[in-house]
């Protein structure tokens, strides 16, 4: 914006020099973060985009999946984030701030496929009767099949 100021009597008037006041707000998200689906030995990698006026810095928060408080994650101060070896599903979310204040991007949930519940290490039965083994995973929507040391069993949907 631009602004002069005036002076006047009743001998006329003066104007002043121009003067120049740039305005400008919190920087803005341009991309949203995806939630992802991973297992416990893979690497994620989220990015995020702000743009906005001044000098923009980033950092990242993080929440455990099941719920509690956003933790600033320390070392996080550039628009990508590599997640490694996630034990937990989790909750993550981008921060951008300039001098006039912070934007928070959406959150991504990044879930972690493990099993929750192993079959059982050994067990012996008669010939002919029959054994129930239970394997469960930390995911629904999943497919469970089953193998054999020496080949495979017919896969079992859930």
């Amino acid at each position: 914006y631009m602004y002069r100021c005036r002076v006047s009597n009743e001998a006329g008037s003066v104007v002043s020099n121009r003067a120049t006041v740039n305005v400008y707000g919190p920087p803005t998200i341009k991309t949203n973060l995806t939630s992802q689906l991973t297992t416990v030995s893979m690497k994620v990698t989220l990015n995020c985009k702000g743009t906005g006026r001044g000098s923009i810095t980033y950092y990242w928060e993080t929440m455990n999946g099941s719920g509690g408080q956003w933790r600033n994650i320390s070392n996080s101060s550039h628009r990508k984030l590599v997640v490694r070896n996630l034990q937990e599903s989790q909750l993550y979310r981008c921060v951008v701030s300039n001098e006039a204040g912070r934007t928070r991007s959406n959150v991504a949930n990044i879930t972690v496929l493990r099993i929750t519940t192993h079959p059982i290490i050994s067990t012996t039965v008669k010939e002919m009767q029959d054994v129930t083994l239970t394997c469960l995973s930390s995911v629904d929507d999943v497919t469970y099949s089953w193998h054999r040391v020496s080949g495979s069993v017919p896969s079992i949907s859930r």
